[in-house]
């Protein structure tokens, strides 16, 4: 974000009480989802409304627009009216598109107003079938190396984050896969044996792992996580590849400051409530809330940090 955009954010909002203001006065509040029911991303945004609703008494609908890797939700929330009535959930991908997509129909960056990050996760992991053969990284690497190609990984959709998490750690483990792309995190096809792994946020497949169904192999955090102790990271087998893992609101653009931080201040309250913190918790994230001028700043930057690191990749999304 420019200095002066950013300073203007900061000065507009400086003076606006911490309250419900503008928003509370309009009908009802639409979270555009643009993931498939049942995904992962579906599921976190519920229960986080039903915490919103217990904050604000008023109506929170989750309304799932899934397709074109989120292009579908995120452009009918980016042509809404500003009135703080609908805005969007979505998850880091949001930042990727604007690199791989060539044909966009909005600007992931101008086209929204940034709310807040609402949660994020230490990174992805590489999860794979309980019944898998493979019962560390190094033999599952080793299998890749000797027969290119032959294994198998799902991802959440073309050039989604599961997709470019998935291609940064091959690039750097020396290895080929055969990518399968889906329209939601394909962890059903993951427990049936269908596809031999994913790469995904711990929080969005913990039951199964918890329940014995899937085997971490190994986890991009900087550091072994409590959950998966015996998962080692990637930087311990050498292998970089990092993509941040989290999940925020936006609303259309040109909304005013008075709604933004009526928004934002809604959205903070619900996530402090303590049954949604612990569901977080318990699905391996932590509550990551944002000002919103930080948060429009932390996405201009990561924008810019993927223009650097993605192109190579050879990944483009029409």
């Amino acid at each position: 974000m420019h200095v002066e955009r950013r300073e203007a954010l900061k000065f507009l909002l400086a003076g606006v009480p911490l309250s419900f203001g503008a928003w509370a006065q309009t009908s009802n509040l639409r979270i555009v989802v643009p993931f498939a029911a049942g995904s992962g991303t579906d599921s976190s945004a519920r229960v986080f409304a039903e915490s919103l609703r217990s904050v604000t008494g008023g109506t929170v609908i989750v309304e799932n627009k899934p397709g074109g890797a989120t292009i579908i939700g995120s452009l009918e929330v980016s042509r809404s009216k500003p009135d703080g009535s609908t805005i969007l959930y979505a998850t880091g991908g949001h930042t990727t598109n604007a690199v791989l997509m060539r044909n966009l129909p909005y600007d992931p960056v101008t086209s929204f107003t940034p709310i807040t990050m609402l949660a994020r996760s230490p990174g992805f992991a590489l999860f794979v079938p309980a019944n898998s053969p493979f019962k560390t990284l190094g033999e599952f690497v080793a299998a890749a190396k000797n027969e290119p190609g032959k294994l198998t990984y799902g991802s959440a959709g073309n050039g989604n984050t599961t997709h470019v998490i998935a291609a940064l750690f091959c690039r750097s483990a020396g290895i080929e896969m055969t990518h399968i792309p889906y329209k939601a995190t394909p962890t059903m096809d993951l427990l049936a044996g269908t596809i031999d792994t994913m790469f995904v946020s711990p929080s969005i497949v913990m039951q199964y792992l918890k329940d014995g169904k899937l085997r971490a192999l190994a986890v991009s955090s900087k550091e072994r996580l409590a959950d998966m102790p015996n998962a080692p990271t990637f930087i311990e087998a050498g292998i970089d590849a990092e993509i941040a893992a989290w999940s925020g609101f936006w609303g259309p653009p040109k909304m005013p400051p008075a709604t933004v931080n009526s928004l934002y201040q809604s959205i903070a309250q619900a996530a402090r409530k303590p049954f949604y913190e612990e569901y977080t918790r318990n699905n391996g994230g932590e509550i990551a809330l944002m000002p919103p001028e930080q948060f429009a700043d932390y996405v201009a930057s990561e924008v810019e940090r993927y223009r650097k690191l993605l192109p190579s990749l050879g990944i483009q999304v029409d």
